[in-house]
């Protein structure tokens, strides 16, 4: 066998997978749906969902929960944020973070501080809106990995980039080259992406259905398809729909957006 492969039994793999953390997404019923205690390392998760059902909240929560410390079983790691879409609210993501600090500090039984500014270091921005300069910035994304401690990435959204001034073959090409060298890089590197997804109107015979944007090829693309809903409730709970997964069956799990960020619902 050639000693640039590896072959590995069953139980190796299993010990490999199982001994990765995850990132909580400080609902304890959406980690138990997603089947690893929150978003895996190592594998690409959508977040699919119209206007206001939570995706970009989610993103922020999880780009403060890579940062909770080893001794809670976090990863103490930094986020890559690539804003595609004018979505990042930094005021927001400053207040999500905050809660995420303070209750590490209260289960660590540490003096509270009230500094969040080293934490906040641990959030790299980058606003790559357009085409031209997304992809530009896909090419620099090793360099970045390299030159830091990432191990998540987040990209909100996927297909705003590539709305407009490219057919729908050239999008399909350049969209699965860059994918799977971004599945390439989440692999060899165990770190979790995140993108999220817009929805469309899909015309049939007689009335339109919501699907996922970028086509039912791209359906197939990510590990991990999350869909999330906000239904008619006065509480303003919303749901989180498991639509595929290599780890866990379909699921649902319902969650509420607090000022403090993601939570349960009671």
């Amino acid at each position: 066998m050639s000693p640039e492969f590896k072959i590995f039994n069953a139980t190796e793999l299993w010990q490999k997978e199982t001994s990765l953390p995850s990132i909580p997404t400080f609902s304890q019923k959406l980690d138990y749906i997603l089947g690893s205690d929150g978003i895996p390392l190592g594998s690409l998760t959508e977040l699919l969902g119209l206007p206001g059902t939570g995706k970009t909240q989610m993103c922020l929560q999880l780009c403060a929960a890579v940062q909770i410390p080893k001794a809670l079983g976090g990863l103490n790691a930094e986020a890559l944020f690539i804003d595609t879409n004018t979505n990042f609210v930094l005021d927001r993501f400053k207040e999500i973070l905050s809660a995420c600090l303070l209750k590490c500090q209260k289960l660590l039984n540490l003096p509270i501080n009230a500094n969040n500014e080293e934490a906040l270091k641990k959030l790299h921005y980058v606003n790559a809106f357009g085409l031209e300069k997304f992809c530009a910035l896909m090419h620099q994304l090793p360099k970045l990995i390299e030159e830091n401690n990432i191990r998540l990435i987040v990209i909100d959204s996927i297909a705003f980039p590539f709305k407009e001034g490219i057919s729908a073959k050239q999008r399909t090409g350049l969209l699965f080259r860059q994918m799977a060298e971004l599945q390439r890089l989440a692999v060899e590197k165990q770190i979790a992406v995140v993108l999220t997804n817009e929805m469309s109107t899909r015309l049939g015979l007689s009335s339109g259905t919501v699907v996922g944007s970028l086509g039912d090829a791209w359906a197939h693309r990510c590990n991990i398809r999350l869909l999330l809903s906000a239904p008619d409730d006065p509480c303003g709970d919303r749901l989180a729909l498991l639509l595929k997964s290599n780890i866990a069956p379909e699921a649902v799990a319902p969650f509420k957006i607090t000022k403090e960020g993601i939570r349960d619902v009671n």
